[in-house]
């Protein structure tokens, strides 16, 4: 059985964080799920199935949608920095940022020295990241494979100009 101390550290400190950590979590996914699928969608409706395709507008909404996908994660990062500023984790918007995008892409290298309770944090941090970044690689296949697939049809149609 373990020692009464041991209980209150687990309750004091590893729930609160837990609980902290996969609220946050969750809704940072939520974001990434709603960008990553309105991503996609906005490309798909852009790239279309034209008898005549655009070499040109294929390329650009591929782009384009990439930085859709990095705004996303962008975003994703700050959703974690106003967590943590508003719990009181970090004392500025800048230090909140600062580790929160260094936990959220798991290098760990921006040292901060995180109030008592709160050592789990950089953890979920990082595990939301791992799957946002995952979620994201798959947007970029998929669209890649949209996008060879377009262009494959460019090959076998009179070249178009136009954008």
């Amino acid at each position: 059985m373990l020692p009464t101390e041991a209980l209150e550290l687990v309750y004091q400190d590893a729930v609160p964080q837990t609980v902290f950590g996969l609220v946050i979590m969750s809704l940072v996914l939520i974001f990434d799920g709603i960008g990553f699928v309105g991503t996609m969608l906005f490309f798909k409706a852009n790239i279309g199935s034209s008898p005549h395709p655009s070499r040109l507008k294929a390329t650009f909404f591929f782009v384009l949608c990439i930085q859709m996908l990095a705004l996303t994660q962008l975003t994703s990062m700050c959703i974690w920095a106003g967590a943590l500023l508003i719990v009181g984790i970090c004392p500025n918007w800048l230090t909140a940022l600062r580790l929160s995008a260094s936990s959220y892409t798991t290098l760990g290298n921006f040292t901060y020295t995180l109030p008592g309770g709160w050592h789990l944090v950089p953890s979920f941090i990082a595990f939301s990241g791992l799957f946002s970044f995952a979620w994201a690689s798959s947007s970029t296949i998929t669209m890649v494979g949209i996008l060879n697939k377009y262009l494959d049809t460019s090959k076998n149609s009179t070249p178009q100009s136009n954008f």
